[in-house]
């Protein structure tokens, strides 16, 4: 490791990652900022990484202690190759990626949550959307002092649910055959553990960062968007617990192309038409 940091060999560096940890390309991505296809490309030796913004990034993303970032930065910018920098998009792109942006599926949640888990997703995160029935994955499975300090540092939540005293989420347990009121009441307590565990011990500059709103429409997926750039559709198959959904991975490409407009549609429409707690 120590000889691909000071060759800055990022495609030697991914490797070795991927080995210690089994992290997949699509991982790897989210961590650093970068694309699956990017860390495709980077690690086949397509490209190389010479801008130090992009090298930096890696850096944090990985949670490189302060010798190897020393090792990995030491030397002057113009005695590398000129190189491509791989902080935009790829400049060829296949007839699939011009069609769809889907980076990655999941056969259910929990096998999306043990390969990008909350604090993964949300780390560096600035800007968060999410809309769905009970957001179990902000409310439930992401520590309550990792969300209080990331919102005090100023990212923005916007955390979308079902209602719990509409109509539809009635319907959606009669439908799932779930106990009547089981969903109203697991929703209703997300709604107020993340306004009072969270919003209410916020400084008050801060409490404007997390806003939260409710819709009285049929569910079709959980919708979540991070920093304008990554999207995770979790769509809801009837008489199928919510775990047990296929889950889809977008990571938003140039242009207009792609899912990801979609959805960042779908949640802007959907909180547009929302009730605010």
């Amino acid at each position: 490791m120590l000889d691909a940091l000071a060759a800055r060999d990022v495609a030697q560096i991914f490797r070795l990652v991927q080995r210690a940890t089994h992290a997949s390309q699509t991982t790897l991505g989210v961590a650093t900022g970068l694309s699956q296809a990017q860390v495709s490309e980077i690690t086949s030796g397509a490209r190389r990484v010479s801008s130090i913004d992009v090298l930096t990034r890696i850096c944090t993303g990985l949670s490189m202690p302060r010798h190897a970032r020393m090792t990995l930065l030491l030397g002057e910018l113009d005695q590398m190759p000129a190189e491509r920098d791989v902080s935009g998009p790829p400049a060829a792109k296949t007839a699939q990626n011009q069609c769809a942006d889907v980076t990655a599926i999941y056969s259910s949640r929990s096998d999306f949550v043990a390969e990008l888990p909350p604090h993964v997703l949300f780390g560096r995160a600035t800007d968060i959307r999410a809309s769905g029935l009970s957001l179990n994955l902000i409310c439930q499975q992401y520590a309550d002092n990792r969300l209080l300090k990331l919102l005090a540092a100023g990212t923005h939540l916007r955390c979308l649910f079902l209602d719990p005293a509409g109509e539809a989420i009635r319907r959606h347990e009669r439908e799932d055959n779930y106990p009547q009121g089981h969903l109203s009441a697991l929703t209703e307590l997300n709604i107020q553990n993340l306004a009072g565990r969270i919003r209410d011990r916020l400084p008050a500059g801060a409490r404007d960062h997390l806003a939260i709103g409710v819709y009285d429409e049929s569910v079709r997926a959980n919708v979540l968007l991070i920093d304008d750039r990554l999207c995770v559709v979790q769509h809801y198959l009837p008489q199928m617990r919510g775990v047990d959904c296929p889950t889809m991975v977008i990571e938003r490409s140039a242009g207009p192309a792609g899912l990801y407009p979609i959805f960042d549609e779908m949640f802007n429409s959907l909180w547009d038409r929302s009730r605010q707690l």
